[in-house]
């Protein structure tokens, strides 16, 4: 009965254990693509700054 309850015991925390790791790797994931989206937003407004304009799309003809 011993054995049961201690095997019950190891699943249930390698089971917490991996959870705790799903966890931290998505808050990991969302704080470097925050920073990749502000590393974007930082670089485009500077090359804004020095005169460069944003180019619009050539107009595409409608397909009839």
């Amino acid at each position: 009965m011993k054995r049961n309850s201690t095997i019950a015991g190891l699943l249930l925390a390698g089971a917490g254990a991996w959870l705790v790791g799903c966890f931290v790797q998505g808050v990991m994931q969302r704080n470097h693509l925050l920073a990749t989206r502000k590393l974007s937003k930082q670089a485009n407004n500077t090359w804004e700054g020095e005169g460069g304009t944003i180019i619009d799309p050539a107009p595409r003809p409608n397909a009839s």
